[in-house]
């Protein structure tokens, strides 16, 4: 969903390589699992590179999850605030090579500079290939997912699960 909000929730990497794709499959679940007022724009970014870019116009704040080769244990979850993204995308700890950091550059010299950004990501176990994440990494899901609720709702987004009504 792309719409006319500052606000950007990415999911990155690749959904062909078990928990590569994690960041994609936590951003799809979330727009089906939840609503948000005011509305936040929810970009499945894949694998893009620069195409990126076009998502990006008018942004101030961008919550990035993705998949984090930080050596620690895998299924640990990760969060890098505003202060620490520079150091996670010059620290080449993503697990594959989105280019984020020559991203947010060359949008910086488009328009303003981020007012906020947070990187959530979680340790892989596996990058084999595999359409849906590990086991490990699938148990992290609801932090990773409480994490990001969490950061909306300091930027004044209100995130409201979605209940199915059942007809009697």
């Amino acid at each position: 969903m792309v719409n006319d909000s500052n606000i950007t929730l990415l999911g990155v990497g690749n959904i062909l390589l078990t928990d590569e794709g994690l960041g994609v499959h936590v951003v799809r679940q979330m727009e089906e699992e939840y609503s948000f007022s005011p509305e936040i724009n929810i970009v499945d970014g894949g694998t893009m590179g620069m195409e990126l870019l076009s998502y990006m116009r008018g942004m101030t704040k961008l919550l990035l999850v993705d998949a984090v080769n930080g050596g620690e244990t895998p299924g640990t979850v990760y969060e890098f605030p505003h202060q620490q993204t520079e150091d996670y995308f010059t620290g080449n700890i993503s697990v594959h090579e989105v280019g984020m950091q020559d991203i947010l550059r060359i949008r910086a010299l488009q328009e303003k500079p981020l007012e906020d950004a947070t990187v959530i990501g979680v340790e892989p176990e596996s990058l084999d290939i595999g359409l849906m994440p590990t086991e490990t990494v699938q148990a992290a899901l609801p932090e990773v997912k409480q994490r990001i609720i969490r950061q909306l709702e300091t930027w004044g987004i209100e995130v409201t699960e979605i209940t199915e009504v059942t007809e009697r």
